[in-house]
């Protein structure tokens, strides 16, 4: 007897067993999952979300217990040090002694030492330097050397306060070799936007050293761990250089002058020190072009240069002066003669129309220098006398007893300050 319907299609042996297979894998993941992964919620159709529950999420937590990990294994490795009023970071590398990253040579002079901190030895180029400190163990850190340059990454980079020392991640995306006349080692450059402040210290998330933080043509960069302790070892056993000193200051050459003083290259000349071996030589408005062979072609590299000069050396100087082409010879004296205190006021000082009287400069030691005045302050108040001109300053610190100091009041950037000028 025929069936009044359509014959129904056979399913194959062979596909009958696949789709068992299959369901039951899928029942197999989703009892897995729930095994694996017991505090997420079961969801009621298990094979959308199956595969996904085996992704296990990524979490700031355990970045964080990572680098809090690191913090306590570095903890005798990082110094909070306190130097001419500002909080530096710090690496030991000897159970006594600490290498840094200081400021700038003029805020270091007058202060070699802070609390029971004595500076050693600074490099006058880099401003790198080694510090004796209090003892405590110095574990030896390994020290990191990229297997491959140009690849993205995360490295921990130190940070300080009066509390203490902290780590924090920060992304670098390649590492490119570069060469800086300040360092006499190869550095690292980095990204312009990378984060890394001067005088950091940059680890490895394994808690190796990876360098220490500078500055290259004004972006950061990283000085590699090697080349860190080889400097500071190498100032610990030679001692600093003692600098040599020219008295001159510059800026840059702008185009316009460069056309009056047809040079093509090189920097102004805006003082020359009367005690310095640049007096009655070089005077304002000359272009240094050259030093000896090497063309000069920004402060920055005329600074560096100037960096290295040491007590005694000699140097040979291509200028331009009115158009045309002067050589000099100069020989570095070795140091600035030492600043005397002085009961003199000590202010250069300017009436800006519309603005008030402003503070151009400072002579070092002087009364003003003492009182904490500043270049670029705004003078609103001198004694009694409100909006001062220049001559009533003077007069009112003349007149004023040598045993009361005349209260100044200034205005700085966005705060208002008084300061008490006294001899």
């Amino acid at each position: 007897m025929e069936s009044g319907g359509p014959p129904r299609p056979r399913v194959s042996r062979e596909t009958r067993l696949l789709f068992t297979t299959a369901l039951v894998a899928i029942v197999a993941l989703w009892v897995l999952a729930r095994v694996r992964f017991p505090d997420q919620p079961a969801t009621p159709n298990p094979v959308p979300q199956l595969l996904t529950q085996f992704v296990d999420r990524a979490e700031f937590e355990d970045l964080a217990v990572e680098v809090a990990g690191l913090e306590s294994r570095l903890a005798s490795s990082l110094v909070v040090l306190e130097f001419a009023q500002d909080v530096l970071p710090a690496l030991r590398i000897h159970d006594d002694v600490v290498v840094a990253l200081l400021p700038t040579a003029d805020r270091v002079a007058g202060a070699q030492s802070a609390g029971d901190s004595v500076v050693l030895a600074r490099d006058p180029a880099s401003g790198l330097a080694v510090i004796r400190v209090p003892p405590a163990p110095a574990p030896a850190l390994p020290l990191w050397s990229p297997p491959r340059m140009r690849y993205p990454r995360y490295l921990l980079v130190s940070d300080v306060s009066r509390q203490g020392t902290s780590l924090r991640p920060v992304f670098v995306g390649s590492l490119y070799p570069a060469t800086n006349l300040r360092w006499s080692e190869s550095i690292w450059a980095v990204p312009a936007q990378t984060d890394l402040p001067r005088g950091a210290f940059v680890f490895t998330n394994d808690g190796a050293l990876a360098g220490l933080a500078i500055e290259h043509e004004r972006r950061p960069a990283i000085l590699p761990a090697e080349a860190v302790i080889r400097l500071a070892e190498r100032l610990l056993r030679e001692g600093a250089p003692v600098a040599g000193w020219l008295g001159i200051e510059v800026q840059e050459l702008t185009a316009p002058i460069a056309s009056v003083a047809g040079a093509r290259s090189g920097v102004v000349v805006t003082w020359v020190d009367p005690q310095g071996a640049a007096t009655e030589k070089l005077g304002v408005a000359d272009v240094i072009e050259t030093i000896g062979d090497e063309v000069v072609a920004s402060v920055e590299q005329w600074e560096a240069r100037l960096a290295r000069l040491g007590a005694g050396d000699s140097l040979v100087l291509g200028v331009r002066r009115r158009g045309e082409p002067v050589e000099i010879e100069l020989t570095a004296a070795d140091g600035p003669p030492a600043p005397v205190e002085t009961d003199l006021l000590g202010l250069t000082m300017r009436t800006v129309p519309g603005v008030g009287l402003e503070i151009v400069r400072v002579e070092p030691r002087s009364a003003a220098a003492r009182a904490g005045v500043e270049v670029g302050d705004i003078v609103t108040l001198i004694g009694e006398v409100e909006r001062p001109t220049p001559a009533q300053v003077t007069r009112a610190f003349q007149a004023a007893p040598d045993d009361r100091p005349i209260l100044m009041g200034v205005t700085r950037g966005d705060r208002h300050i008084v300061l008490a000028l006294g001899s």
